[in-house]
């Protein structure tokens, strides 16, 4: 079945290719004839129009001439005739041409050379030109040294006490040492004792001498530790006794609670009557007191004062230099 149907498809294929030609009528519409104006434009027989062209070009003169053109004189009218002024033509003039010769630059390299003598260049920072030239000497700024106190001193000082340190170790520094026993010098610049609140005292010392070989320079430099403590800001201050003072402002109250309590016992083994029924009344009063207390100890504590300072001679420090130090020899 498959086969015979394949065969009918075949075979009407073939029919419409033959007879598909006898079945269109139609032609395909006539072009139009091209005006007369096109006649022109297709070359003659036997010309190549593609081969070059054999006569020369038109070559546009070097030195052109520019004619100035005049406009006619303004004629003068009058009443009686009209008179004419004739008009002159300016004859043309010819621009000469400039001719402009290239200059030739002669451009011959110069050859530069820098000379140096004993000069040593380096981007880091150095202390060898100083200490040749002029014997000057640098402790770079952060050098730390090991120092004990001289007298005590006190959250009660008062500003501008002059102290005094000695160092305990050598320390070294680029082509010097400065020697156990330096000598530093210093003062107090602020000071205040326990306030209210519970803010502790406070002592700011500034080191601004050292004592080299004899000879007192100027430095500046900050406590960084003392007596053992960290210091921060160069504020040596006292400890701060808020918190610990919110439970000192409870015991008033719990004092009077259990002073009320106790009464209230003794009125509870007594045998008469009267005195029993008061044993509520004392309870209570001492109840209350020590709940109002309690609940005021926050505001109370802002009432009481924090440590003081007292640091006696021979404690250690260590000082810190906040600037380049210039010693000289």
């Amino acid at each position: 079945m498959k086969k015979f149907l394949t065969l009918i498809v075949q075979v009407c294929f073939i029919c419409v290719q033959i007879f598909s030609p006898v079945f269109a009528g139609e032609k395909l519409p006539d072009l139009p004839d091209l005006p007369p104006e096109f006649d022109a434009v297709i070359p003659p027989e036997g010309v190549d129009v593609f081969s070059p062209s054999t006569t020369p070009a038109e070559v546009a003169p070097k030195n052109p001439v520019q004619q100035t053109v005049s406009t006619p004189a303004s004629t003068k009218q009058t009443n009686e005739n009209y008179c004419a002024k004739p008009v002159q033509t300016a004859p043309a003039q010819q621009q000469t041409n400039v001719k402009t010769q290239p200059v030739k630059s002669s451009l011959t390299p110069v050859k530069t050379t820098l000379q140096t003598k004993n000069k040593i260049i380096t981007p880091q920072k150095t202390y060898t030109s100083k200490t040749t030239a002029t014997n000057t000497y640098v402790v770079p700024k952060g050098k730390k040294f090991n120092v004990r106190l001289q007298q005590s001193i006190s959250s009660n000082s008062p500003v501008g006490t002059r102290i005094s340190f000695v160092s305990r170790y050598p320390e070294t520094s680029p082509y010097i040492t400065i020697p156990a026993g330096t000598v530093f010098k210093g003062r107090i610049t602020d000071s205040h004792p326990p306030q209210l609140t519970g803010n502790g005292g406070l002592i700011v010392i500034n080191v601004d001498q050292m004592v080299y070989n004899g000879k007192t320079y100027e430095i500046d430099a900050k406590i960084s530790v003392a007596n053992d403590k960290h210091i921060f800001f160069n504020n040596i201050k006292g400890k701060r006794m808020y918190l610990r003072s919110i439970p000192k402002s409870i015991k008033p109250g719990s004092r009077f609670f259990k002073k009320m309590w106790r009464k209230t016992t003794n009125l509870a083994r007594n045998d008469n009557g009267v005195e029993i029924i008061l044993t509520p009344f004392t309870f209570l009063t001492g109840a209350v007191v020590y709940a109002v207390n309690f609940v005021s100890s926050p505001v109370l504590a802002l009432f009481y004062k924090g440590q003081s300072i007292t640091i006696p001679s021979g404690a250690l420090f260590k000082i810190q230099l906040r600037d380049d130090a210039i010693i000289r020899k």
